[in-house]
């Protein structure tokens, strides 16, 4: 994927779609609204027919609306027993392929919890499963990227740090950043310098190619000392999004920026206003 810039889009149909459970729909009031992209949500499982991933794919391609997708919340690549595993692997696979079909290039997905043990047997766990994961995808022959998301609760996989060291060990892993869950999961990274110490780190340790082809999570967001509670509008929230906007725009960020705020495309008009503004 090479982008020029940042694409804004949604998490999922605009609200204001007439149509909302159509994702075709969906696309062309992406395109309506002047906004970039789209991500397809598969928060509840993957149950799209495949001519609707078809109408899906040559929407995207006609209106010039990319796609990028979210798997199933119901992954745990920790869990407890070796099945639920195995159908955590299954999902990201399934997600794979219908996002393959529907020409995604970009897939994020929640990749486990803690569940009390050490976060390092956990990252090696999660390794193991990724690595399963590209080998079969391999064999059915879809390249897609697989971007756990840096989340915003202290009881999940998914720090900045473990992000960048699973994208060192799995060729297709990358992470998807989310700046709303650094700052619940952390309590800092609120500033510029921060965030700008964030890219920064990215950079030096994933390559300057990190920048040029993102996929970014931002939305407005309550938080307590164990992280995210809940989404809230960029308006309603301390986080400060005008700050995140100019320090991707100062480093040349280029990618996809995807608001998963409640009300999902004012905000990301609103974050496309900004930076069309700096």
């Amino acid at each position: 994927m090479s982008l020029d810039g940042l694409l804004f889009g949604t998490a999922g149909v605009p609200n204001s779609t007439v149509k909302k459970n159509n994702p075709v729909e969906g696309v062309k009031r992406i395109h309506e609204l002047g906004l970039d992209c789209m991500q397809l949500e598969f928060a509840h499982g993957v149950r799209m027919k495949e001519e609707v991933s078809s109408a899906l794919r040559k929407a995207s391609y006609e209106l010039g609306i990319p796609l990028t997708s979210h798997g199933p919340y119901y992954i745990n690549l920790n869990a407890r027993e070796q099945d639920k595993i195995d159908s955590s692997v299954e999902r990201i696979i399934q997600t794979a392929k219908i996002s393959d079909l529907c020409g995604a290039e970009s897939m994020t997905f929640h990749a486990a919890f803690y569940m009390k043990d050490s976060p390092y047997d956990v990252f090696d766990l999660v390794e193991k499963s990724m690595n399963v994961i590209e080998e079969r995808l391999s064999r059915l022959d879809i390249e897609i990227e697989l971007r756990p998301e840096l989340t915003g609760k202290t009881s999940q996989f998914g720090s900045l740090e473990e992000l960048i060291s699973l994208t060192k060990c799995v060729g297709s892993v990358k992470p998807c950043m989310d700046f709303s869950h650094l700052y619940a999961r952390t309590g800092k990274y609120n500033t510029y310098e921060e965030m700008n110490e964030v890219l920064g780190q990215l950079k030096e340790e994933l390559g300057a190619n990190s920048l040029s082809n993102m996929h970014i999570h931002v939305s407005g967001i309550s938080s307590n000392s164990k992280g995210d509670l809940k989404h809230l509008n960029l308006e309603k929230s301390k986080f400060n999004w005008k700050d995140m906007v100019r320090v991707l725009k100062d480093n040349n960020c280029s990618g996809y920026v995807i608001s998963n705020s409640p009300n999902l495309e004012d905000d990301a008009i609103m974050l496309k206003e900004y930076y069309a503004a700096l």
